[in-house]
């Protein structure tokens, strides 16, 4: 039995795809760059007013996905203060450790009640409950300041000195808040382990 060979010496039937097996690949080509990204934009503004109502609509719609990941923790959509690697390590750094900003709102609550409910008479016990108060500021400023540092010092050894650069203040005024408060939402336990991620 004679087979026709094509102009490359090769039989045509050795190309066909074997009987029972479906051909691999999404079925359809890859669109060009130029094209995908025309796509995306949406329709071409045919003056300035509509291209600026374009240039707000997408700000709009960005700062709505940028507050949904800060309650959320989406990773993707997080403003460019929280976003990367580091600000997360950081994050989890003070999230793994009990700060006395955690418990300040209570303390000042507690501060202002005693000084509405103590006499008018009592200056000595005024005094001390202010005193008191003063110090505890002072404390949880020293507290952060130092779980902030300790944040810069390990994204620093797991990145470099420029990915740590405004760590200390971010992470110090985390430290601050409460923890329900925090946001993004802690993601580790406290006393947990961190390690690079």
């Amino acid at each position: 039995m004679l087979i026709a060979v094509t102009e490359t010496g090769s039989d045509p039937r050795s190309n066909a795809a074997p009987a029972g097996e479906q051909p691999t690949g999404k079925g359809r080509p890859t669109p060009k760059r130029r094209d995908a990204q025309k796509r995306r934009r949406g329709p071409v503004p045919a003056n300035r007013k509509e291209a600026a109502a374009q240039r707000r609509a997408q700000a709009r719609e960005s700062r709505q996905l940028q507050r949904q990941a800060l309650l959320s923790g989406d990773e993707h959509h997080l403003p460019p203060r929280d976003a990367g690697p580091a600000k997360r390590l950081a994050r989890d750094v003070v999230d793994s450790r009990f700060t006395l900003g955690q418990i300040f709102f209570g303390m000042i609550l507690v501060v202002l009640v005693a000084s509405l409910a103590i006499p008018k008479g009592y200056n000595t016990v005024l005094a001390a409950v202010n005193a008191l108060s003063f110090i505890a500021v002072i404390l949880v400023f020293l507290d952060s300041l130092r779980v902030g540092r300790k944040a810069k010092s390990r994204v620093t050894a797991a990145y470099d000195a420029k990915s740590a650069y405004g760590v200390t203040a971010y992470a110090a005024i985390r430290a601050m808040q409460p923890r329900r408060l925090r946001r993004p939402p802690p993601k580790v336990k406290r006393g947990a382990a961190i390690t690079k991620t």
